[in-house]
């Protein structure tokens, strides 16, 4: 009778334990990535992605020169304040993510630092709320823009969690990578390496497939107050 108990007792408990653990594995399980097709590897939530050209036709060819505020597509770009600086398309508001500013020694003709320095980092919240206050209506289309697509991801994931219902993330970024094709070796043998598209003989920025090069659309370096990023508008006159 003893054992009978104890082996109903064991039963119950070892059933207790099971159910315990599976509902916690059930709960720590990551939910299905719906892509990972962004460039940087990251899982992407956002509605879709976007080329530079379409974007440039839809935010601001189709816009023409009203200065009242667009009904349309709002282009956000989340690069460092030096390189929204040196170059961005025409009424695209600069909200910098993840960083705000990189301290560095030398930069590259985009704004980017050359070599790594200290950054000033954005609070995803004050990120947030600093669109709501711009996009306050959360089905306008918004275009993510950074300097090679990657931080831009990030960036629309956060914005898609918050309720934005149509961000889209711009492929190639504003400067881009190099473009690549496959080369047949004199082994035999095909290796892919980067192409030099304008045929100068050297690899550079020139040669990357973004917004300012490849695609070569129209960019200013005009520091609109309005556009840009109020919260430490004083970054704009550091370099």
């Amino acid at each position: 009778m003893k054992r009978s108990i104890i082996h109903n007792t064991l039963a119950t408990m070892a059933t207790a334990i099971t159910l315990a653990f599976g509902s916690t594995a059930h709960a720590n399980e990551e939910p299905p990535c719906p892509f990972d097709e962004s460039r940087s590897g990251l899982c992407g939530y956002y509605h879709s992605q976007i080329s530079p050209a379409e974007a440039y036709v839809n935010a601001i060819l189709n816009r023409g020169n009203a200065t009242r505020p667009s009904d349309g597509p709002v282009i956000l770009d989340v690069r460092s304040t030096p390189e929204y600086k040196a170059g961005h398309p025409k009424h695209a508001y600069n909200i910098p993510y993840p960083f705000i500013y990189q301290h560095c020694e030398e930069r590259h003709p985009d704004g980017a630092c050359a070599g790594g320095g200290a950054r000033i980092l954005q609070d995803d919240t004050a990120f947030v709320t600093y669109v709501q206050n711009l996009v306050p209506d959360k089905d306008t289309p918004i275009y993510m823009l950074c300097r090679t697509g990657v931080r831009s991801v990030a960036a629309s994931n956060l914005l898609t969690d918050a309720g934005y219902t149509h961000v889209r993330n711009i492929w190639e970024g504003f400067v881009g990578i190099y473009l690549t094709a496959p080369k047949v070796q004199e082994d035999g043998t095909i290796a892919v390496q980067a192409v030099d598209l304008n045929h100068d003989g050297v690899l550079d920025d020139r040669d990357k497939n973004g917004w300012r090069y490849h695609y070569g659309l129209p960019y200013e370096t005009r520091l609109l107050p309005h556009l840009i990023y109020k919260d430490m508008a004083y970054l704009y006159d550091w370099d």
